[in-house]
């Protein structure tokens, strides 16, 4: 009887330790789950700043960035100018074209910067209906292509430079071929330019943007990676020459 009690004294007390084991490995894994997890995620989150933050960027920049400017179809918030400015129209001197109507003058409407400007199309490459804004910040480029102000107003004798992201809108740039058609439209005029040329080049070359003298030419440009997204130190280049220019008729208040 007595070995009887003992064995069952034993067993219990085995029970006892099993038990209280048990629950200290249910209160370690409790307690060091959520470390473990956290250690999990930085660790994904440090491998992937493995990765170039340039790379990133763009994609992280239309996330992230709550500057940019909503618009609506062709409407738009422009935080350059109050809404209510005049229209910035002067008229252009085109002594090397004749026109057939006498009293028919050529008008440039010049853009603020962040305005509207123009629609861009090379309907060969898919990229059609392209909205071109006056400006090239981050806040612009998000919203459309944009028009380098340091090249020539749209319509005018020159190197007419515009850019856009490789991530968005100028994501088919690289389609572009040789031959291609591309219209530039603004309210005040229609150039038509066929591709002559695609080139890559250092985002510190200023080669292909800098004005042309007595030259009409157009000049697209995006990021290049060889074919990958996001930013880098090389730039696709498209140059174009202007076959056509359209000019239509403005309103102007007298």
């Amino acid at each position: 009887m007595s070995d009887r009690r003992s064995d069952n004294k034993h067993r219990s007390s085995r029970h006892r330790e099993h038990s209280s084991t048990n629950k200290v490995l249910r209160t370690l894994t409790f307690v060091l789950t959520p470390f473990l997890v956290l250690f999990v995620v930085c660790g994904i989150f440090l491998l992937a700043l493995i990765k170039p933050l340039s790379t990133a960027k763009p994609y992280l920049d239309m996330v992230f960035d709550g500057s940019s400017v909503q618009t609506s179809g062709d409407s738009q918030v422009n935080i350059y100018h109050a809404d209510d400015v005049d229209l910035n129209i002067k008229e252009i001197d085109v002594q090397s074209e004749k026109d057939s109507d006498d009293d028919y003058k050529h008008y440039i409407i010049y853009p603020y910067y962040g305005d509207r400007y123009g629609t861009l199309n090379i309907e060969n490459a898919g990229m059609t209906d392209i909205p071109v804004y006056c400006g090239t910040r981050s806040d612009v480029l998000e919203r459309g292509a944009g028009w380098y102000n340091g090249s020539v107003f749209i319509g005018k004798v020159g190197n007419v430079v515009i850019a856009g992201h490789n991530h968005t809108y100028f994501f088919l740039l690289p389609q572009v071929k040789k031959g291609d058609i591309v219209t530039l439209e603004t309210d005040y005029c229609k150039l038509t330019y066929v591709v002559t040329e695609t080139v890559i080049f250092k985002e510190t070359d200023l080669t292909y943007i800098r004005p042309t003298e007595g030259k009409d030419r157009l000049t697209l440009y995006t990021c290049w990676n060889n074919g990958r997204l996001g930013m880098s130190t090389q730039r696709l280049g498209v140059l174009c020459d202007l076959t056509k220019r359209e000019w239509k008729k403005v309103e102007v208040e007298k």
